[in-house]
């Protein structure tokens, strides 16, 4: 995802702009498109702020990236979101984030896929957390206690090791071998559960794959700030009084940030 800012329909301000001359003008208008690409990805993280219940995490929000314009006859910045996965994690956040965008299906997260390749979950079924599950402060399931699960049911299947459950006497007294199950209906497995003495709760229920609508306007906001025509007119106010003053930053190479 990806949206652009320019100037192009400013005239009276790059007329303003022109009278720097050739050597600063660009550079002036390249730093007050950069300044409004910055106030839309502030934008952008405070409307995914307002709009996602549980808040979204640091990786989420800190997934929107400026492309910084270069000083150019036609400059123009961007706002994107990250698009590549990172470490472990083959998803990147422009993956989790489209489907609030544009609507559509959740994808598949790697909990999901362990349990699927191991026969638990069946096909064209879902997680959520149910009422046992312990929650983070995003109202997603721990970290650790996924783990447990994973491990419990011998799920877990990382490359170059196995750490699921064994039957050692280590594993034993963790009690995760023995503590999770898969609760059934009848025959129709739907969710995971874990007895710790006498207690038992469900912890993740099987689900039909959830369906997001569109909730972050992306595109909407991007717009909303770049056709501010007072805003950006004062942000190249700005960048004319400081090519004046011989305040112009250098000009970053056009890369994603």
């Amino acid at each position: 995802m990806k949206g652009s800012i320019n100037a192009r329909d400013l005239d009276d301000a790059l007329a303003a702009l022109q009278k720097l001359g050739a050597g600063l003008a660009p550079r002036a208008l390249a730093d007050a498109l950069n300044h409004t690409a910055n106030q839309a990805r502030i934008a952008l993280r405070a409307e995914m702020e307002d709009v996602f219940n549980p808040r979204p995490t640091p990786w989420v929000l800190n997934s929107i990236r400026i492309i910084h314009a270069k000083s150019s006859a036609d400059p123009e910045a961007a706002v994107w979101v990250q698009d590549q996965g990172a470490g472990k994690n083959p998803f990147s956040a422009e993956d989790y984030l489209l489907p609030q965008v544009e609507g559509g299906e959740r994808i598949m997260r790697r909990s999901e896929k362990y349990l699927r390749e191991s026969g638990i979950l069946p096909a064209g079924r879902f997680v959520v957390p149910a009422a046992g599950a312990r929650l983070d402060s995003y109202g997603n399931i721990q970290k650790g206690h996924m783990m447990q699960i994973l491990s419990g049911l011998k799920a877990m299947k990382l490359s170059g090791s196995d750490n699921a459950a064994t039957d050692s006497r280590r594993s034993l007294r963790k009690g995760h071998a023995l503590a999770f199950f898969v609760m059934k209906r009848g025959k129709t497995p739907i969710g995971i559960a874990e007895r710790r003495g006498k207690n038992v709760a469900m912890v993740l229920a099987f689900v039909r794959q959830p369906q997001y609508r569109e909730r972050f306007k992306f595109h909407d906001v991007v717009r909303r700030v770049a056709e501010d025509d007072a805003q950006l007119e004062a942000n190249i106010d700005k960048a004319i009084a400081d090519a004046l003053a011989g305040r112009l930053p250098s000009m970053p190479s056009r890369r994603r940030r």
